[in-house]
């Protein structure tokens, strides 16, 4: 307490205190009278522009806009430059609809020309009385009943005449209705038509804002019901409520009053100055309008001028008193930081500078390592509620991608993505050098459309880095809390598996594949196996095209697709037994074919080994009568629906039955009985998918079966299930594609 009273009692204290004090006291003294100088001067100047802007929005509105479209109605009446509408429209107003129909197309015509003409009008009607029927610049109404408008033409009487009024269409447009009683200048006549034409509001509006210079100053026009007729500028949230305040304390005033409202000024220019009757307010927001009186530019310099000098001597004083206590300070920092050469130069205030940015950088460099451990931790899972993940925006959703780099580039990847720019927060976490995570923060509103737009924001960044970075990309489900996106990463994790679909370069989206059905494909092998064990390499190539477009343009999940290609290299390997091919191609090697990285390059390497296969057969397929017994396979294939057996082949061929049966045996590598049946077999699963309109009796008669029931045990000792509910299934997996 003693040292804290010395402390006290000390000049440097004192000085400071009084320094303290007397900056307080001419600062306060100085702003609060340039502050209402100010505020005055501004006044004044916002209340002389605000008068003459209301006049000029007031003429330019009354005596030129809607003069200019009165004009034109005014002239559709009776004007001479209308003279030939003039005279359909009066002998109109006295005949009905019948036998006039060109005249009303004519007039018609007319009003639709005057609106190509006149901008800003939206539509122009006729009303006539005597025949009550009502013509626009597109439509001839022969009962008014049937025009979108009817509900206003039904209000109009004399007291509609020769004004403007406000309304709003059937389709919601907001307008200006100007209205003229027809025969027109003869106000004593009773009414036998009415004219109006319709001016939309936002071509009023938009000609109105050329006059308003100032994005934020909010213009308002207002009907003599003080309905609202238009405004300008971003009307925001209770302006109308304190624009209708400020004019109700303005409206027993003459001319141009302005008043202070809140931090805007509102000026009124009373109705009777109107000769509509409309009233015409501005509110000027105080900080938008800069000052152009110079004479006050002078008493700043001088106030500031005088504190400068105060503050000079002042602080002179207190800077001698104040070293020694910083002297101090400075040893104290050389305990716990050492400058280099280059650091020591400058003064005190330079070297303490230094010296907390070092420790500032220190700090960034241990709260960046944080954050990124915490990040990596959060997306696998390993969320240990550190400072970072409790300051996610509140109300905000998240999707995590998974980001695999080709090129093991995943900083490049990390630095350049924060560089583009996006109208979402987001946010890349390297993994390793090869992998990263992209944790996207999505808006409540923007659920339908995230990941879509995430989606394109990864195609597009790489288009643009083309030739620098290289990667694919999978995106996760939409999660609602910073705990649930390890989920969203596992998901994003599985969906990048279906690159083995649609190819190492493809962003897909786990939402995709959820909608792709698990059923699996019902594909005929033994067609691919025959046509390796015959070395018809072209019946080879055009299996494993149809086969490789029926997996990549279908909609079957990884695991269906994965269980086709085993399926096939399995095909492939019965085939190397049954031709005791081991040799030249090895089982292992088969199989790795598994491991291939994308669907393309296993039916590839497929397609490879089949070839190789299909080269050894024709090679070694040295006998005599091959020709022969491929001829014979041809008229087999053809006539399946007819009885075939060795003595019809052996008439075509002209050798022995017996003998015809050990060559096609030889050559096809089955015998002649087993490709019969398998073909006739394969024939009639074929029909089975392709004509649902066939019975399954006439199918068994086209394939060469005369007993419908043994046709029945053939086939699904086949394949396992009876015809109809192998076509059953066909029909069910043709519906899910």
């Amino acid at each position: 307490m003693k040292a804290m009273s010395k402390y006290k009692n000390s000049v440097f204290y004192r000085l400071i205190l009084s320094y303290t004090l007397m900056t307080v006291i001419l600062i306060s003294l100085a702003g609060g009278y340039l502050y209402s100088r100010a505020n005055e001067l501004m006044i004044e100047e916002i209340s002389k522009d605000s008068q003459q802007r209301l006049q000029a929005v007031k003429d330019y509105m009354e005596n030129t806009m809607l003069s200019r479209f009165e004009n034109h109605v005014q002239n559709i009446s009776m004007s001479t430059g209308f003279a030939s509408n003039s005279v359909n429209l009066n002998y109109l107003l006295d005949n009905s609809w019948q036998n006039n129909l060109s005249r009303i197309a004519l007039f018609s015509k007319g009003m639709e020309l005057y609106a190509l003409t006149s901008e800003g009008v939206h539509n122009t009607t006729v009303y006539l009385i005597n025949g009550n029927y009502a013509i626009d610049k597109t439509s001839f109404y022969m009962e008014p009943e049937n025009s979108t408008d009817y509900a206003f033409i039904e209000q109009l009487n004399p007291d509609y005449h020769d004004r403007w009024i406000t309304r709003q269409l059937s389709d919601g447009q907001q307008v200006l209705t100007y209205v003229l009683k027809l025969p027109y200048n003869q106000p004593s006549a009773k009414p036998k038509g009415y004219i109006y034409i319709d001016v939309t509001v936002d071509h009023l509006r938009e000609s109105i804002s050329q006059i308003v210079t100032s994005p934020h100053e909010k213009l308002y026009i207002f009907s003599k019901q003080e309905e609202i007729i238009l405004t300008t500028g971003e009307v925001e949230q209770g302006d109308e409520e304190q624009v209708r305040k400020a004019l109700a304390s303005s409206a027993a005033s003459d001319g141009v009053h302005t008043m202070t409202q809140g931090n805007a000024v509102f000026s009124h220019l009373n109705a009777q100055y109107s000769g509509l009757d409309w009233s015409y307010a501005v509110m000027r927001p105080i900080n938008t309008f800069s000052l152009s009186s110079e004479r006050f530019k002078s008493n700043i310099f001088v106030i500031c001028g005088i504190v400068l000098v105060l503050g000079f001597v002042i602080s002179y004083l207190f800077s001698k008193q104040f070293y020694m206590p910083m002297k101090k300070l400075i040893q104290m920092v050389r305990t716990y930081y050492m400058p280099n050469q280059q650091q020591m130069s400058g003064n005190e205030y330079a070297f303490i500078g230094n010296a907390f940015n070092v420790m500032g950088e220190k700090i960034n460099h241990l709260q960046t390592s944080a954050k990124k451990i915490e990040m990596k931790n959060l997306v696998l899972g390993a969320n240990l509620n550190l400072e970072h993940t409790g300051s996610f925006p509140e109300h905000t959703r998240f999707i995590a991608a998974y980001i695999y780099m080709h090129d093991g580039q995943t900083t490049q990847f990390q630095q350049q993505y924060e560089l583009k720019p996006s109208g979402h927060m987001q946010e890349v976490v390297c993994l390793n050098a090869q992998e990263a995570a992209l944790i996207y923060y999505v808006a409540s509103d923007e659920d339908m459309h995230a990941e879509q737009q995430l989606a394109n924001e990864l195609a597009q960044f790489r288009t643009t880095h083309a030739g620098s970075i290289s990667f694919s990309a999978s995106i996760g489900t939409i999660v609602a809390t910073s705990d649930e996106i390890p989920i969203s990463y596992q998901y994003a994790q599985h969906a990048y598996r279906y690159r083995f679909i649609y190819g190492k370069e493809a962003i897909i989206a786990y939402s995709d594949i959820t909608k792709l059905e698990a059923t699996p494909y019902l594909i005929a092998f033994d067609q691919y196996v025959n046509a390796l064990k015959a070395g018809e390499l072209e019946h080879v190539n055009k299996f494993l095209d149809e086969f490789s477009c029926r997996l990549q343009s279908g909609n079957r999940q990884l695991e269906a697709i994965e269980l086709s290609v085993l399926q096939l290299v399995s095909s492939l390997y019965q085939a190397v037994i049954d031709m005791q091919l081991q040799k030249i191609v090895p089982p292992s090697n088969l199989f790795d074919e598994m491991k291939k990285e994308s669907l393309e390059e296993t039916i590839q390497s497929v397609r490879s080994h089949s070839e190789r296969i299909v080269a050894h057969v024709k090679e070694t397929s040295s006998h005599a009568h091959t020709d022969i017994i491929m001829e014979l396979k041809q008229y087999i294939d053809e006539h399946l629906h007819e009885d075939l057996s060795l003595n019809v082949l052996s008439e075509r061929a002209s050798l022995a039955p017996a003998y015809i049966s050990t060559l096609f045996g030889e050559v096809m590598k089955e015998s002649f009985t087993e490709y019969v049946t398998r073909s006739r077999l394969d024939k009639a699963a074929q029909l089975l998918q392709s004509e649902p309109r066939i019975s399954v009796a006439e199918i068994s008669a086209l394939v060469g079966y005369r007993n419908p029931q043994y046709f029945h045990n053939k086939f699904k000792a086949r394949f396992g299930i009876t015809p109809v509910q192998y076509r059953n299934v066909s029909k069910k997996a043709s519906g899910v594609q």
